[in-house]
């Protein structure tokens, strides 16, 4: 069985490699640099650009021609094809691996929505992963996939508001008065879209926003809580560290973010994903 993901879940190559999973680019494109590989020296260039530029990159998702060489080559060998991919209401990625399918014709292709993206598509992943060395077929992983996801989260904070005011998400106005007064949004990715969950004062309380998720719903016990921040590695384990104690969590990992969320969020962000026994209401 053949694994395939895009550079949305912030898999690094190596990462990617030791896991038997194929990625597929989403590149960041300045006017003058592309990023489209995950690696530890990318991000580290990335996010240099990223402080430094006054415009934000531009995206720019895969082909699906991409997807199509992988796809021939599954069928050459016979191989099952199973495909995770970033919330199609934040890209149009799944839709290119979909219409590849169609120009393949290759029938033993499973291809996910997965309605995730960065950390908690990582997730994912990992966990078609475990469930592939189980003996399960891609059909069978596609399957439990499917309802996995629709109980797998992600929360996250930016430092400041400077990027989301920059993507026009927020407007010049919201985000001065809000830097002022150091209001942080508690974001969530539900349903496949980032929402606006919260609004708190100061890290802080933005990171205690970000862990009342934790007490909405029991989380999955044998799922991971992963964590991850973008370009400050040291706030990000000092997070993990306080999350693991407060909520006596027994598996969790830290992780970067990539170019996919973090040219959103900003440097200096908090990510949180985890996997709950039962959807939030």
């Amino acid at each position: 069985m053949k694994i395939i993901t895009d550079t949305g879940s912030d898999i690094l190559e190596t990462e990617a490699k030791a896991m038997g999973v194929d990625l597929v680019p989403i590149s960041a494109n300045f006017e003058d640099v592309i990023f489209d590989r995950n690696t530890e020296e990318n991000f580290k260039a990335f996010y240099e650009k990223l402080r430094s530029e006054e415009q934000l990159p531009v995206s720019s998702q895969p082909s699906p021609a991409a997807f199509l060489e992988k796809y021939e080559a599954a069928e050459e060998t016979g191989e099952e094809v199973l495909v995770i991919l970033i919330s199609s209401k934040l890209s149009g990625t799944y839709n290119g691996a979909v219409l590849a399918k169609e120009m393949c014709g290759y029938e033993k292709i499973y291809i996910v929505d997965s309605l995730q993206a960065s950390l908690s598509l990582r997730l994912l992943v990992e966990y078609a992963v475990k469930l592939k060395e189980e003996g399960k077929s891609a059909e069978e992983i596609a399957g439990i996939l499917e309802e996995v996801k629709n109980r797998t989260y992600l929360t996250g904070v930016p430092s400041t508001l400077l990027y989301l005011k920059k993507g026009g998400r927020i407007s010049p106005v919201v985000a001065a008065v809000g830097n002022v007064m150091g209001i942080k949004p508690v974001l969530l990715l539900r349903n496949g879209e980032i929402e606006g969950y919260s609004k708190a004062r100061g890290m802080k309380a933005a990171k205690s926003g970000m862990q009342a998720f934790l007490k909405k719903g029991e989380v999955d016990s044998c799922m991971p809580v992963e964590f991850a921040h973008s370009n400050n590695p040291e706030m990000g384990e000092e997070f993990r560290k306080e999350t693991m104690e407060a909520f006596s969590l027994t598996e969790s990992s830290l992780y970067e973010v990539g170019m996919a969320i973090g040219t959103h969020i900003g440097p200096d962000a908090l990510l949180m994903a985890f996997i709950l026994k039962e959807s939030m209401k």
